[in-house]
């Protein structure tokens, strides 16, 4: 098997997208690499959007189809890696399109590099055109870069569909995606996982994917994942916890990314859940304080005040941010 293995595996997630699948599906057709296979994932979609998949697989045996009942994003991540044959790994979402060109050209610097992650800068797409995006400014491109010595790299977006990942990194570390119901943020503790993992990385000045921002449908902010962000971090302390060094590593930082994110959930959510979400944090950075894994130089002095008074007293701190935090 592994003679005819591919270059690359690209794992498609699909759900209900027959409206942007065949741009998807006709961008990877199109790719200049040969040695390439597409995983596409159909997450018990109850529109056309197997049919079309299956049409393509139907005249390009690159494309792989695999069909399952609908049981989320992580599932259905997990199922295309579980399926992926290549030497390296690549994601597009199924309401994204990529540049022709993509995964030739990242294979082939990964592998004159001998990278474990390279990831690319990207396009925001919708109607009115593309803009480029830039989430890597701070960081030298074209340089390798290992994130125990570079840990800021962890606090860029996550993009997890804009890069190739060396598959045998991903297995050998057991880094997998949160099984949560939906479409939850479940990107968020892969790429804290891949970050901790790679020793190699390297960021292009490129950008390849197309991310569109026009889908009304690919986002859903509801008040019932008040605290899906809380089990993505905790999904990745579990990560951590298997691995010591890792912990030992990048403890700190990843309790320094939680407050990000906790301050944009408590915000995105109404003022209802405030207490609730707030005693559960509030918890979280007492147990890092215990374990040493809470470092106030890390935060600035302001985020430090406001993190002593959640972990102290959870209500005064509501009160203090009733509207916003």
């Amino acid at each position: 098997m592994k003679q005819h293995a591919p270059a690359v595996s690209v794992i498609v997630p699909m759900y209900n997208v027959e409206k942007y699948l065949r741009q998807c599906l006709d961008s990877l057709a199109d790719q200049t690499l040969r040695s390439i296979e597409f995983i596409c994932v159909d997450d018990g979609s109850t529109d056309a959007t197997l049919a079309i998949a299956e049409s393509y697989a139907e005249r390009d045996s690159r494309f792989r189809i695999i069909s399952k009942p609908n049981g989320g994003y992580g599932e259905t991540m997990n199922v295309g890696l579980d399926h992926a044959l290549g030497e390296y790994v690549g994601i597009l979402e199924s309401d994204d399109f990529a540049d022709k060109h993509m995964y030739k050209n990242l294979y082939s610097l990964a592998k004159r590099r001998h990278l474990d992650l390279v990831k690319a800068n990207y396009y925001e797409h919708s109607e009115k055109g593309d803009v480029l995006q830039e989430p890597f400014t701070e960081f030298q491109y074209r340089h390798v870069y290992d994130p125990r010595e570079s840990q800021g790299l962890l606090t860029a977006l996550p993009i997890i569909w804009s890069a190739l990942y060396r598959r045998d990194m991903l297995v050998d570390n057991h880094i997998r995606f949160n099984e949560t119901p939906g479409a939850s943020y479940q990107d968020t503790s892969f790429v804290q996982q891949v970050w901790m993992c790679a020793r190699r990385v390297m960021i292009v000045r490129r950008g390849y994917i197309h991310y569109r921002v026009d889908n009304a449908n690919s986002s859903v902010k509801s008040d019932s994942k008040v605290f899906s962000v809380c089990d993505e971090y905790a999904f990745t302390k579990a990560f951590m916890e298997r691995n010591p060094e890792l912990f030992e590593h990048f403890g700190k930082i990843i309790n320094l990314l939680k407050l990000g994110t906790y301050r944009w959930n408590y915000n995105r959510i109404t003022e209802d859940y405030h207490h609730e979400f707030a005693k559960r944090i509030s918890q979280e950075y007492r147990d890092a304080r215990e374990n040493g894994s809470l470092d106030s130089s890390y935060f600035t002095p302001q985020d430090w005040l406001d993190l002593e008074l959640l972990m102290d007293d959870p209500d005064e701190f509501v009160v203090k941010h009733s509207n916003a935090w």
